[in-house]
């Protein structure tokens, strides 16, 4: 991975999507960062997960993190144009980590469920059997976002080994304001099912700036 792609200059960037959220439980993922700073934070982050964790930080525990997060920056950035990215400390370092990133978005539609893309939070993986896919949604509300808003969860095989699990939040915002959709995935659906109830209640933190 070549260091043009992964390291960013524009690192005054200001929130787009804000959250109160406890910091001890979730923290925040600079999508643009440089060297210098990715690598102390890295460090930072790891030596207190540790700590808090009671785990020995091992080589391979760093190389398996540093990795992850390295990837996981590109992708949320530059693919996925994420606005902002929270990480769910308590995921043991053994797992991959638990990211959820928050996007605006723009619809006029009248409800949540009618805006362009909002139905592919639902929509079948078209090569895997539908029958070995899972998919639910269920009218979410936000004290910050609104009334107007789902929760949508989804589960099926990334490959033999692996079913993938992921869930998204999607709020149709009053007018004038861009809607809002937080969105993570863990290749062990035990993780996801696990903290359903700490990712709802993150999910009602979330705000846009200057609206409150």
């Amino acid at each position: 991975m070549s260091e043009a792609t992964l390291w960013s200059t524009d690192l005054g960037a200001p929130l787009h999507i804000d959250t109160d959220a406890n910091p001890d439980l979730w923290g925040y993922l600079h999508l643009q960062i440089d060297k210098k700073n990715f690598k102390e934070w890295l460090g930072l982050h790891l030596t207190g997960l540790a700590a808090t964790q009671g785990v020995e930080l091992t080589r391979k525990l760093r190389r398996f993190q540093k990795s992850f997060y390295e990837q996981m920056i590109v992708t949320l950035r530059d693919k996925l144009q994420a606005d902002e990215a929270f990480i769910y400390h308590p995921v043991p370092l053994t797992y991959m980590p638990l990211v959820m990133h928050a996007t605006r978005i723009h619809c006029e539609a009248r409800d949540a469920s009618s805006c362009e893309g909002a139905t592919a939070f639902t929509v079948p993986h078209p090569e895997i059997p539908e029958w070995q896919q899972r998919s639910g949604s269920i009218p979410f509300a936000s004290p910050h976002l609104g009334t107007d808003g789902i929760r949508v969860s989804r589960s099926y095989p990334a490959d033999s080994n692996i079913m993938m699990t992921s869930v998204t939040y999607h709020w149709h915002t009053q007018p004038g304001l861009p809607d809002v959709v937080l969105r993570g995935h863990h290749d062990y659906p035990e993780v996801i099912a696990a903290v359903m109830e700490p990712l709802d209640d993150f999910a009602r933190t979330l705000r846009l700036p200057g609206t409150d």
